[in-house]
């Protein structure tokens, strides 16, 4: 029987060239340690000087209740048909200027969206330009959070391939609850601010719940 599995790799990269990839995502055969299995391994925990290029993910082991250091961190599949799985990842970018994300475009469709935050200020998503950069003279060290929002929807039959369901019912809420559109179809143009909203689609009287990007 297939198993469930779904990556997001990505770079984190200065200017200079220095480059390291990351992968993140989800399966059902993850726990909550580093998982060999899946083709995670732990690198030492000491970063070099601020000198040096660095990037890593960094996983709680439940375990050991501590945090330990990864290039691949894959978590356990939840049984709700959309979650979100935020991710730590320290970085220092060296003697560039810049520290610079590149990921694939587009995004796997099992991923709705990708956002990088430190919780305060930045926010990056993972967006069709496939690259982002973070430029910060006064901060050599970054801590941050990569949030990935998944889903598994309804899926059909066509032509021996499979195709997600066509909802029947589309509402919209901002993030405080408020409904702000609902409609059989999302308009190609769509006269809402920009920024985040909460989606619910209705398949076959079944609801799914997402995060939708308005640019």
């Amino acid at each position: 029987m297939a198993q469930t599995h779904i990556e997001l790799p990505f770079t984190v990269a200065n200017e200079r060239g220095d480059s390291v990839q990351l992968v993140v995502g989800v399966d059902e055969r993850a726990t909550e340690r580093i998982d060999t299995a899946l083709g995670e391994w732990e690198v030492p925990p000491f970063p070099p000087p601020s000198s040096n290029f660095y990037a890593v993910l960094l996983v709680y082991d439940s375990v050991d209740t501590e945090w330990k250091h990864t290039y691949r961190d894959f978590r356990p599949l939840p049984l709700d048909s959309t979650f979100m799985v935020e991710y730590r990842l320290r970085a220092q970018r060296g003697e560039g200027r810049q520290l610079i994300f590149r990921w694939a475009v587009p995004l796997p469709s099992e991923i709705d969206s990708a956002v990088l935050t430190d919780r305060l200020a930045l926010w990056l998503r993972f967006d069709s330009n496939g690259q982002a950069v973070v430029e910060n003279e006064f901060v050599s060290e970054f801590d941050l959070r990569l949030r990935v929002w998944y889903r598994r929807g309804p899926v059909g039959i066509r032509n021996g391939v499979p195709q997600l369901a066509v909802a029947d019912w589309v509402r919209l809420y901002t993030l405080d609850g408020r409904l702000c559109w609902e409609g059989e179809r999302l308009p190609e143009h769509l006269r809402l601010a920009p920024g985040l909203y909460v989606m619910l689609q209705r398949f076959r009287q079944q609801w799914v719940r997402r995060l939708w990007w308005q640019p």
